[in-house]
């Protein structure tokens, strides 16, 4: 078995992954609730129901990743909306 190296050196491509994921999913939620509350509060309900539905159904794996693709077309969403401002 290979030994697992911990430490911010040996891994600083997934942290570096990481941080930038937040940063993205951060920024989008954070224009979502300053700039479209009202259809943020519906996208946050509708996500979550189809989160236990998905996951219930076929497993967290796929209900993650769906969840995500919907958080990344969503964001596409607002960034179309944000230049017609």
């Amino acid at each position: 078995m290979k030994q697992v190296k911990l430490g911010l050196k040996e891994n600083w491509k997934q942290f570096t992954l990481l941080v930038i994921i937040n940063a993205f999913v951060g920024g989008k939620f954070g224009l979502e609730r300053s700039i479209l509350p009202q259809i943020a509060e519906i996208e946050f309900a509708i996500r979550a129901i189809l989160t236990g539905i998905i996951a219930d159904a076929f497993g967290i794996e796929l209900s993650i990743l769906t969840i995500g693709g919907l958080t990344v077309f969503s964001a596409f969403v607002i960034l179309l909306r944000m230049k017609n401002f």
